[in-house]
């Protein structure tokens, strides 16, 4: 007999379901919903994939996700595999071409003119045409803004912006026409399956400790006995919790720390995350601990700083599906009556982002100080790696340093200038000899941070609200004499560290009120094909580079958009394109540009309502 879910299990379906029925998107403006205030004691103040693990479906026929949340704390579940998801509906010509006006032609003016399936861009694409090129014209729109033409099969439409009628334009007939038809996104799957990955066998030479200070009970790592033991890993299974879209597969790891494992980008293949090919013990994280594992991933750091103690935990889940629009996993930390964490993952249909909105709980009568971490590893791309041209993308300019293997840059707690400190860009991993880590400066400035690499053309955003986590961070391990990698992983494989916390730094402490819980949104989506970012928020990203005269631009968008790139000079308007664009086709141009590097240069995206969907602007 099947019984009901616990009441904690309904209040976390509950409060999931009113995320995917209320959230809109732009996190950078939301703000901290909490029952009381956060403090902080620091002062107010202006990441070759050898071989990828590979997700093996339990059940070979594909199963829809129940519609009622489904209670998971153990791996007991029966899963399902995934279905491919559908490709979008094409679009179809849905205006009929009347027959030709007397005389009168269209001669294309701009250097280059989409040929649409109807007069507005929200139809097709169906064609394109050059400067100077000339056809029968048939027909005009209702409004006399788009064109008829005869292209020598189907009729096509051109924007009057793009082209101009030799005749009389008062003379051409109007074109019956009916609504666009609309490509439907690819519904969102949550699904379950298994993972076999090599594991070290470290559970074994782990005993309960606890953390007085916290309050926290947690397994501490025996590392001389182990290594004493001549380990060595076998496969192990590990059940996995899948959420995708046409454009994103996240993995995600209940039993691990219910960690997000992977972001795969689909247009790329690429997955956005580190993934280390073994489950291996390093000696890093908490000294009491005795060690911690680099699996990669997306993990949660609680009550302490970095890593915290529920790395390695199993976590509960439960998975919800609102239909084909939206779905999400809801992964929670056992409740044994002190601080605990609750995460949402969220995918909706159509986008290349997903949100995330942890939840800290505090069940006790006592006011309770605490850290709490988003620790990413990054290695974006096809190869598990991370290359010397990987970019660290910090709104900032001064960091905090928190340790250093290179003793000639500041000491940790002390102010480094960013991204150039002592005549070396910093920014550019490359340039590093050691390990560094270091926090922005004197808080999270946000609404973004993130990593791109152009060798690759890859790299991933976070968006966030900075008031609400004014923490962000970053570490590597060094390039020129990096840290041996042997110490982590079995292969040469490597990340780059981007994390996000609810203090400014490691030596700060959030404080959260007896029966209080604390939460807030963020987006993060991999950004690709574009050359790098300049900006970002929950709409996309925005790259703008400048080499003389030439401006090098791109645009990512997180859904598809139709409408047009307008791009301004000093004031002066010097692109305004219509443009088709989507994850998987962002829009990307170099163009000649007057007024070189003390020019002021503004690149905005308008959708075809005319309102904006993304807006950056950069000083000289």
């Amino acid at each position: 007999m099947l019984g009901l879910p616990s009441p904690r299990m309904f209040l976390l379906s509950l409060a999931l379901a009113l995320l995917l029925a209320g959230c809109a998107r732009g996190p950078a403006e939301e703000t901290p919903a909490a029952s009381a205030p956060l403090t902080s004691s620091a002062a107010p103040a202006p990441t070759v994939v050898q071989e990828a693990v590979a997700l093996t479906p339990l059940v070979a026929a594909p199963t829809p996700a129940a519609a009622t949340p489904t209670p998971t704390a153990s791996s007991s579940t029966a899963a399902t595999a995934s279905p491919a998801p559908p490709t979008a509906a094409p679009l179809e010509s849905v205006v009929v071409a009347t027959s030709q006006a007397e005389g009168a032609a269209v001669v294309i003016t701009g250097e280059a003119a989409n040929l649409r399936a109807g007069p507005g861009t929200d139809f097709e694409v169906v064609g394109q045409a050059s400067a100077g090129q000339r056809f029968p014209a048939l027909a005009r729109n209702s409004a006399g803004d788009w064109w008829q033409i005869d292209v020598g099969g189907p009729a096509a439409w051109v924007s009057a912006g793009l082209a101009r009628v030799e005749g009389d334009p008062a003379a051409l007939p109007v074109a019956a026409q009916a609504a666009p038809a609309t490509a439907s996104a690819a519904p969102v799957q949550v699904y379950e399956v298994e993972l076999s990955i090599p594991t070290y066998p470290y559970a074994a030479f782990t005993s309960q400790a606890i953390d007085a200070q916290v309050n926290w009970t947690y397994r501490r790592f025996d590392q001389a006995a182990y290594q004493a033991s001549n380990p060595q890993p076998a496969p192990r299974p590990y059940r996995a919790v899948v959420l995708e879209n046409e454009y994103l597969r996240i993995v995600l790891l209940p039993e691990l720390g219910g960690r997000i494992y992977q972001v795969i980008f689909k247009p790329t293949g690429s997955n956005e995350l580190y993934q280390n090919p073994v489950i291996k013990p390093s000696p890093w994280g908490q000294p009491d601990q005795g060690g911690w594992l680099a699996a990669g991933g997306i993990e949660w750091g609680l009550p302490v700083a970095e890593h915290g103690y529920a790395w390695g935990d199993r976590w509960g889940h439960i998975t919800t599906s609102f239909g084909p629009d939206a779905a999400g996993v809801t992964l929670f930390m056992p409740d044994e009556g002190h601080l605990r964490a609750d995460v949402d993952v969220i995918l909706r249909a159509g986008e290349a982002a997903f949100t995330i909105q942890p939840r800290i709980v505090n069940p006790t009568q006592q006011a309770v100080s605490y850290q709490f971490w988003l620790d990413a590893l990054l290695a974006p791309g096809p190869a598990n790696q991370v290359g010397p041209n990987l970019r660290f993308i910090l709104p900032t300019d001064q960091v905090t340093v928190h340790s250093r293997g290179d003793d000639f840059l500041p000491a940790p707690q002390q102010a480094m200038s960013w991204p150039v400190f002592a005549t070396i860009d910093w920014s550019r991993l490359g340039n590093w000899n050691d390990w560094l880590g270091v926090f922005e400066r004197p808080a999270a400035h946000g609404p973004f941070a993130g990593v791109y690499d152009p060798d690759v053309d890859e790299g991933i955003v976070r968006v966030f609200p900075p008031a609400a986590t004014p923490g962000s961070k970053i570490f590597a391990l060094g390039w020129t004499a990096p840290i041996d990698p042997s110490v982590y992983t079995d292969d040469r494989s490597a990340y780059v560290e981007l994390h996000g916390g609810v203090s400014p730094t490691y030596w700060d402490q959030a404080t959260l009120a007896a029966g209080a819980t604390y939460t807030w949104q963020e987006t993060w989506f991999p950004v690709a094909r574009i050359g790098g970012i300049s900006y970002a928020d929950g709409s996309g990203a925005v790259h703008l580079s400048r080499a003389g005269d030439t401006l090098a631009l791109g645009i990512f968008p997180v859904r598809a958009v139709q409408g047009r790139v307008e791009v301004a000079v000093d004031g002066q308007t010097i692109l305004d394109e219509a443009v088709s664009i989507s994850p998987a086709q962002p829009w990307r141009r170099v163009l000649a540009a007057p007024g070189g590097s003390g020019s002021r240069v503004a690149v905005r995206l308008f959708d075809q309502s005319g309102a904006p969907v993304l807006n950056y602007e950069q000083l000289p």
